[in-house]
């Protein structure tokens, strides 16, 4: 335990900073089928790192031109959700952002993303990616500003 009361083994050596971005169209939120390491073989929205000195709206701007050719409009930052990628090591804390966008979405980077499709919450995929999947928990979704936006 240290001085706050918290035990050591939920301090990370490391923390990293990312957005998820979450678009909604007609009900249906866009995931992509992750082919990087981290979370290969799941299905997420797009997103990534915030680079050192970035704004998290940028990034989240950036990441989802990058990633799918979509332009964001009328973006918020709703919600951040944490946890580890590697335990006792590497946290993440994910920065959820809503928004528009303009486009339609293609494979931008087959690298790192197999595919692209339209979901409604009541039909998600069951392999989730761990931060998709948090936003998507009751808890953490109460009040967010895209379930008025249909």
């Amino acid at each position: 335990m240290n001085s706050f009361g918290h035990s050591e083994a939920s301090y990370a050596t490391e923390t990293v900073l990312g957005v998820g971005v979450v678009i909604q169209r007609e009900g249906r939120y866009l995931l992509g089928l992750r082919r990087s390491e981290y979370g290969y073989g799941t299905w997420g929205f797009p997103g990534g790192k915030v680079d050192m000195g970035e704004d998290p709206l940028a990034a989240a701007s950036r990441e989802l031109l990058e990633e799918t050719g979509l332009v964001l409009t009328d973006s918020v930052a709703t919600t951040w959700r944490t946890g580890w990628i590697e335990p006792g090591k590497l946290r993440h804390i994910t920065l959820f952002v809503e928004g528009g966008s303009t486009g339609a979405p293609t494979c931008m980077e087959p690298d790192k993303c197999e595919a692209w499709s339209w979901f409604a919450e009541d039909a998600l995929p069951a392999n989730l990616f761990e931060p998709t999947q948090l936003y998507f928990s009751r808890a953490q979704r109460m009040g967010s500003p895209q379930r008025g936006r249909q």
